[in-house]
């Protein structure tokens, strides 16, 4: 059985649409009349086109307002191979031309990371650049951190308090 190459959108606003390749020229912007339509303001009316060749797709630029990017990096045009990641203005999608790709699991620039099944969740990633802006989620861990040390100078101050209190008592003072 072939495989129908196909753009997942990984942008949290289209997180999970599929978007199959099956004709031998796709169109991609923000109108209907488009094969692939993404209603997002940083995409062109006629943002690129996938063209066919071989079992694969070239991915060419219709001279975008925002430009296209592979991999992060800009393009006018290029042939697309498995787990590359496309940016069409600011929305993320992952090319897919094998079909094992299963889940989203991880981060990228806008929020994702994708987990492409056995084997290709390495070069998936590993294609992301290394000085990207990725969510580690150390925001995350400087909030619980924080939370933590006051909840530890609330548990101390309280135990002072209570020193202070049974002091106090056997002094006679209260």
């Amino acid at each position: 059985m072939a495989v129908i190459p196909k753009l997942i959108a990984l942008s949290e606003q289209f997180r999970g649409r599929k978007f199959e390749l099956t004709k031998d020229l796709v169109t991609a912007g923000r109108v209907a009349e488009r094969d692939i339509c993404i209603e997002d303001k940083t995409i062109s009316t006629h943002h690129c086109d996938l063209i066919k060749d071989e079992d694969d797709y070239i991915l060419r630029d219709r001279n975008s307002t925002n430009g296209t990017r592979v991999n992060n990096k800009p393009i006018e045009e290029k042939k697309l191979q498995h787990g590359d990641i496309v940016q069409l203005g600011s929305v993320e999608l992952l090319y897919d031309s094998d079909g094992r790709t299963t889940s989203i699991v991880a981060k990228t620039q806008t929020g994702i990371r994708v987990d492409a099944g056995e084997g290709s969740a390495a070069e998936t990633i590993k294609r992301l650049p290394q000085n990207s802006p990725i969510i580690t989620g150390k925001k995350n861990q400087a909030l619980i951190f924080g939370l933590i040390s006051v909840l530890i100078l609330a548990v101390l101050g309280l135990i002072g308090f209570l020193v202070y209190l049974m002091f106090f008592k056997q002094q006679g003072g209260v």
